[in-house]
């Protein structure tokens, strides 16, 4: 079974979904091993798991085959997740080929084999093969960042290139760290000079364990070593570990308050309101409910009552974050609400730089943009828990130049929390637009395909995406949009 280490706001749900998907949870907090019966084991994991600092998802850190057994579960029982993993993982280490200077950076292109990098050197000649490891990768937006200075990391052990020894600075207690540093110099009179960097596990290992770790890594670069020089091409030479930004849609925290559901008492929308930043809140209303169950009505209905008092209202400010499958998170120009309605709100969007462009006009082929006029705005119809993200945009006449149509995951409301209100979808990148002719199409399926080739989504996902796109043109011939 796979050791995993979760903690964060998702804990108990992906716990109980992993112990169902065979995986041996390790470490865990008091909480979860009380609910689960779980022993304390203090086995080093095989996969750690942790919130994004956005809390709208997780960040998974593993070797490749544990992340693809990760995803595969996730995926399975919990639908509309959104995966994007770096072609390279961080660590590793590769025989590369000099390609030669790149013109965006200044850095030389280093060809990896299944991907490129670019290392901060520019004095290589092209065709040079060279042994470089990842150090920094961006999810392939970016081309990973490179370098020469090659370490070999275990779990609880890293090879350093120089003669010295480390200790990870969250090992606090000053008895442990004299003994590991002891250690590690007894280790390094036979590293044939590689120093040691004794990483945050080390401190619950013996000194058995750690010592076969360091010869194990030991052997992987005098392996490391021989393989390079006998490759004649590029290839992986050590594999690193790697790491999965996991976001969860809308839909994806209602399964999670589901599966949660059945271990604890759960208010609705309890994932939603802890990446909301409502968490004591969260934690205190359940606490009550699971002491007073038949309050349960009462209790939620005052804690609904007090995140409503922070919701949008008429003329107050808000943003709109149009997130995208590859992960960046644009801020759409800042609107103001002009309708609060039982479904959500009315959102009027000014636009006052006619660099901005919409795609609209059919004279322009696919990907080609039509500038938008000095004065022109926006009004957006935002329906909580919609697929779909309806716009139509104005001339400063107040003619209607065209109307929008965004698919997206389920639409998002997030109150205000220092700072505006703001609405939060995951784009799913197709688009379906009207002209005022009534000229209908469908636009971007390239980055959609894209996006699926990428593995940022399923092929499900895809298809149900390609599917609403068709409903939303039928309904824009017709009238019902």
């Amino acid at each position: 079974m796979i050791k995993a280490r979760v903690r964060g706001i998702y804990s108990l749900s992906l716990t109980q979904i992993m112990l169902q998907n065979h995986f041996d949870i390790v470490q865990p907090t008091v909480d979860v091993a009380r609910r689960f019966g779980l022993p304390v084991k203090k086995n080093i994991p095989e996969v750690d798991i942790w919130d994004r600092s956005d809390l709208q998802g997780i960040v998974a850190i593993a070797y490749e085959s544990v992340l693809e057994r990760l995803i595969e579960v996730l995926r399975r029982r919990l639908g509309d997740v959104i995966t994007r993993t770096p072609k390279v993982a961080k660590s590793s280490i590769y025989r590369g080929v000099v390609v030669g200077r790149d013109d965006k950076t200044g850095h030389t292109r280093i060809n990896l084999g299944k991907a490129s990098g670019l290392l901060p050197d520019k004095k290589l000649k092209r065709g040079t093969p060279i042994m470089v490891q990842v150090r920094a990768h961006d999810y392939g937006r970016k081309a990973p960042v490179l370098s020469t200075n090659i370490t070999v990391p275990g779990r609880a052990v890293v090879l350093l290139p120089e003669p010295v020894v480390r200790i990870s600075t969250k090992i606090k207690e000053p008895e442990k760290r004299r003994w590991l540093i002891q250690l590690g110099r007894d280790i390094q009179e036979h590293t044939d000079n590689w120093g040691i960097l004794w990483r945050t596990a080390a401190e619950k290992l013996t000194e058995k364990e750690l010592r076969e770790e360091t010869d194990d890594l030991l052997d992987a670069a005098q392996q490391m070593h021989t393989k390079y020089s006998e490759l004649d091409e590029t290839g992986i030479l050590f594999e690193g570990t790697s790491n999965a930004d996991i976001e969860f849609s809308s839909e994806v925290k209602e399964a999670l308050d589901k599966t949660r559901a059945k271990i604890k008492p759960t208010v609705t929308r309890h994932h939603f309101y802890k990446s909301a930043g409502y968490a004591p809140l969260v934690d205190l209303s359940e606490l009550i409910i699971e002491e007073r169950p038949e309050e349960r009505k009462y209790i939620t209905a005052k804690l609904e009552q007090v995140i409503s008092s922070n919701a949008p209202k008429e003329n107050d400010p808000i943003n709109i974050e149009h997130v995208k499958l590859d992960g960046r998170n644009i801020i759409l120009s800042r609107g103001r609400v002009i309708e609060v309605n039982p479904k959500g709100l009315v959102l009027r969007r000014q636009f006052r730089h006619t660099t901005r462009k919409l795609k609209m006009s059919r004279d322009h082929p696919d990907g080609a943009k039509v500038p938008r006029d000095e004065g022109d705005y926006a009004i957006t119809y935002v329906v909580l828990g919609s697929r779909l993200l309806v716009t139509k945009y104005y001339s400063r006449k107040g003619d209607l130049k065209g109307t929008y149509v965004n698919i997206n995951t389920g639409v998002e409301l997030y109150p205000a929390n220092n700072g505006p209100s703001r609405v939060r979808y995951i784009d799913l990148e197709v688009d379906v637009i009207q002209q005022t002719n009534g000229d209908v199409r469908i636009v971007d399926q390239h980055l959609l395909k894209r996006a699926l080739h990428r593995g940022f989504l399923t092929k499900d996902i895809a298809e149900r995406t390609l599917k609403k796109a068709d409903s939303v043109y039928q309904d824009l011939i017709e009238g019902r949009i």
